[in-house]
């Protein structure tokens, strides 16, 4: 991947324990997933957390009225990530190392590929539980890692907890943001496979590498347009460059900066950015099989 794993740029608060966790997929396979024209999609045998199946390695030990900070990468190649901790909820403090304007608490974290997100547990439900993914599936092929409180034993505890939309605007306010200098409309589309071959992508009906450059003048700010018309989620990343979000599935907001927005399904978004970084800079969806299809684009200064 692209990036590195990035500090917080303001301390999110006191906490007892700091903790990362690198979640990844193994055992990869072709497979045939989805609708019946699509094409060929990634299946895994098996999946990690730091390296390590649930059952195995050390659990994360904590005391009761402890406050751990844990610090969440998606390393996997294609598949977003859902995360729940039973009886206990994640108060998000940063994303993509970036502080979020509004720390919220919730029940599930939903961490896109390449994304990362610290989040602040209470501990405050004494017993030996299993913080893992909320798909069965995938945290019984290993996509979890136990946590054990001091003086408590026996068999991790797994609860699944209630649905929950993610939503990023929760994190941000309603403050007014300067008009952009300059906008750019793109349209995501698919190509289908038809259970032949790979699906391929298109933004502005165009795949890479022939997609039409962005071209920004530096020290400007330019709003992104994202209409996705497809049924799969994208997370988005411009490299070298911050997004502010400023509209999402329906959603306005503000504040909330971030190298990778994960865009829903048959939706639409809007985010902001400052050319400030000259040279050429590759935009791109950061699932493999879509950005390895046709779904990049370059951003170039004039």
């Amino acid at each position: 991947m692209d990036f590195f794993y990035v500090e917080p740029k303001s301390e999110p608060g006191n906490y007892d324990q700091e903790i990362f966790l690198a979640a990844h997929h193994w055992e990869p396979s072709l497979a045939h997933l989805g609708p019946p024209n699509n094409g060929w999609e990634i299946a895994y045998g098996s999946a990690s957390i730091n390296d390590k199946a649930l059952g195995h390695g050390e659990p994360i030990r904590v005391k009761q009225g402890q406050r751990v900070l844990l610090r969440f990468l998606n390393s996997s190649a294609t598949d977003d990530i859902s995360f729940a901790l039973p009886g206990h909820k994640f108060k998000v403090v940063a994303m993509d190392g970036n502080p979020v304007p509004t720390q919220v608490s919730v029940d599930v974290l939903m961490v896109a590929v390449a994304e990362r997100i610290d989040a602040v547990v209470e501990m405050n439900r004494p017993g030996v539980w299993i913080l893992g993914s909320t798909d069965d599936k995938e945290r019984q092929m290993g996509m979890g890692i136990v946590v054990e409180y001091a003086g408590q034993s026996g068999e991790p505890v797994w609860e699944k907890p209630e649905k929950a939309m993610w939503d990023y605007t929760m994190f941000g306010t309603q403050d007014k943001l300067p008009e952009p200098d300059g906008t750019f409309e793109l349209t995501f589309k698919k190509i289908p496979g038809n259970r032949v071959d790979f699906n391929r992508w298109t933004i502005n009906e165009k795949s890479w590498p022939d997609t039409d450059p962005l071209l920004v003048k530096q020290g400007k700010r330019y709003r992104m347009i994202f209409h996705n018309q497809t049924g799969d989620w994208h997370p988005l990343h411009l490299h070298r460059h911050d997004f502010e979000i400023v509209k999402i599935a329906g959603k306005t907001t503000a504040g909330i900066k971030k190298d990778i927005v994960n865009i829903p399904r048959f939706s639409d978004a809007e985010v902001d950015f400052v050319a400030n970084q000259p040279g050429p800079s590759l935009f791109h969806c950061h699932m493999q099989l879509h950005m390895d299809f046709g779904f990049k684009a370059l951003v170039k200064y004039r």
